[in-house]
């Protein structure tokens, strides 16, 4: 009867101890179905809200000069004013820098961006766009041209009085090393007639490479002064040739700005949103006020 009754006793164990390991198993399954599955930190950045629209102001000079008051030219006062509303109303100026680190890192941008940008390097950048900015705590972006600011350094050397119509890498350097003035591209020597784009009976590869070695002498003449090369490229005249941001990605450039009209959705992860950024030209007789209720509406429809 004992030899009989041993094992009876030990199958019961033997149950019993399955019966737990099941149960353990069970509890350990549900408990890591109710737990939140394990992401790294690309997904974690990717749940975000991931959108923000951004207007794009364009300005070009800024004068007291009255004959140079128009479609391209506004006073310091005008300048003055549209900081002002910018103020009262609650914006917060960002740069191309601060929409790539969006993009590509997830970095937040303050509450209303907005972008305020200055073509072609003019000496009206450092005289009166420079300490508005200062006063105003605020930043702008200015899309340079390097030969002539390589030309008028040069000139500088030999008539230390002299004005010129652009600055000089001293001058660069200095708003540069502020942090309120990014400096971006406006191409070395591509601001005439075809602009950035394809010439009449130019093959693409010409164009590519003649476009490639003219934007690469301005990157270069970037670091040797700032020890920094831009990282967006401003179309001048606003014309694109074919195929041409595949010559800034070669460059290092991550954003690009045109010259057409529009509300900017920035979106978190997408790098092709950083391209051809829209902007609003700022003339004399319309302030920044209608220019950024004409980018909401644009939004809207």
């Amino acid at each position: 009867m004992r030899d009989f009754l041993f094992p009876r006793k030990l199958f019961s164990l033997f149950c019993v101890l399955f019966i737990i390991c099941a149960l353990m198993m069970i509890t350990a399954f549900l408990l890591n179905a109710a737990a939140p599955a394990e992401i790294d930190d690309t997904e974690v950045f990717f749940k975000r809200t991931t959108e923000v629209h951004v207007p794009i102001i364009m300005y070009h000079l800024v004068t007291e000069k009255q004959k140079y008051i128009g479609k391209y030219g506004i006073t310091p006062q005008q300048l003055r004013e549209d900081l002002d509303f910018l103020c009262q109303n609650n914006f917060t100026t960002v740069t191309i820098n601060d929409l790539i680190n969006f993009v590509e890192q997830g970095t937040p941008l303050p509450s209303n961006p907005i972008v305020l940008t200055f073509d072609d390097g003019n000496t009206s950048d450092y005289n009166h766009v420079f300490p508005l900015m200062k006063e105003f705590d605020m930043k702008a972006v200015i899309s340079i041209m390097g030969k002539q600011i390589d030309e008028y350094s040069t000139e500088r050397t030999k008539n230390p009085k002299a004005k010129y119509p652009n600055m000089i890498w001293r001058e660069v350097f200095e708003i540069h090393e502020s942090g309120r003035m990014e400096i971006q591209s406006h191409g070395y020597d591509v601001h005439g007639k075809y602009g950035s784009g394809k010439k009449n009976n130019e093959s693409l590869e010409a164009y590519h490479v003649r476009l490639q070695a003219d934007l690469k002498k301005l990157q270069d003449a970037c670091t040797e002064h700032l020890g920094y090369a831009p990282t967006a490229f401003t179309y001048p005249l606003g014309i694109m040739g074919e195929n041409s941001r595949q010559v800034l990605e070669s460059l290092g450039m991550r954003a690009s700005l045109s010259c057409q009209e529009g509300m900017n959705i920035i979106r978190q992860g997408d790098k092709d949103c950083l391209f051809k950024l829209y902007r609003y030209n700022r003339p004399s007789n319309t302030g920044i006020e209608t220019l950024i209720n004409k980018a909401i509406a644009h939004a809207k429809s």
